[in-house]
């Protein structure tokens, strides 16, 4: 399975942009790892790195969206709140299951669709309200009231 970062996936954003990636590299590494069979730690590694991902990059969107007062952000929340769900699923399922190359696919298809999705959908939207508002601000600020 190659899982590779594109530029459909950039939304202009660095701060989230550069977040994403990050993601788009931990599962290159799994899914290169689990082809070749050395799958396990990565696998538990990548279970701690999506629980922390969870955290810190949906708090960045939540910022962000508070900031720019984005309409939509109760949907934005509702996502990340499914995406932080299936990371401690998977979590538990190791614990339970064990590190294994079955775990690994499937987790990696099911969380790599539900990211795409979400960046190219709702993290788009936001971005471009974000970006709107941006400009109207700075508009605003050269002009004045």
């Amino acid at each position: 399975m190659t899982i590779q970062w594109d530029e459909s996936l950039v939304l202009g954003f660095e701060e989230i942009d550069n977040q994403h990636k990050s993601i788009f590299d931990q599962f290159e590494r799994l899914s290169e790892a689990a082809q070749q069979g050395q799958s396990k730690e990565l696998i538990q590694q990548l279970a701690i790195f999506l629980f922390d991902y969870a955290h810190t990059h949906f708090a960045t969107e939540d910022r962000i969206m508070t900031e720019y007062r984005y309409p939509k952000i109760e949907v934005q929340r509702q996502e990340h709140g499914e995406f932080t769900r299936d990371a401690k699923e998977l979590r538990r399922r190791i614990e339970q299951e064990g590190a294994t190359r079955e775990v690994a696919i499937e987790v990696t298809g099911k969380l790599l669709k539900w990211i795409i999705l979400h960046i190219k959908k709702h993290d788009r939207e936001m971005v471009s309200f974000v970006k709107e508002s941006i400009a109207l601000r700075q508009k605003y600020e050269l002009n004045g009231p």
